[in-house]
């Protein structure tokens, strides 16, 4: 009995060992921002907004936001950004498109971790603000 089980579990493993991940059913898991049909009634500026607020609250909030404290909030190491790009044209979009790519000695360029499409939306999302 327990031969035929040592049987059973070596051909298990070697079947997983040579079927390719991808074809496992566990393997095909949506990404982990992405709820199946959560956007699906927002037109695709609101999408960008919505993603973009995602981005921003990941990789900015920390110095961009103030800080909640006990007895209050205190600013945070970086301005606000609130109002920074309400009714801003194109130039001004480029400006702080720029500036978030590139950096600055105060602030970290994020030209190497964030997509065009990602800068893009967090500036969707700036202009809410």
């Amino acid at each position: 009995m327990k031969r035929s089980r040592g049987i059973g579990l070596l051909v298990i493993c070697s079947v997983l060992l040579i079927v390719p991940l991808e074809m496992l059913p566990q393997a095909q898991q949506p990404g982990p921002t992405v709820v199946p049909g959560f956007y699906d009634a927002l037109d695709k500026n609101a999408v960008a907004v919505r993603q973009g607020e995602a981005t921003f609250y990941q990789r900015c909030s920390l110095c961009h936001l103030p800080r909640v404290r006990k007895a209050g909030t205190t600013p945070g190491p970086a301005p606000s950004l609130t109002g920074l790009l309400k009714g801003a044209d194109k130039e001004e979009e480029n400006r702080v498109r720029s500036y978030i790519l590139k950096g600055s000695n105060l602030m970290p360029g994020w030209q190497y971790s964030l997509k065009p499409a990602e800068i893009d939306e967090v500036i969707a999302y700036l202009k809410t603000l």
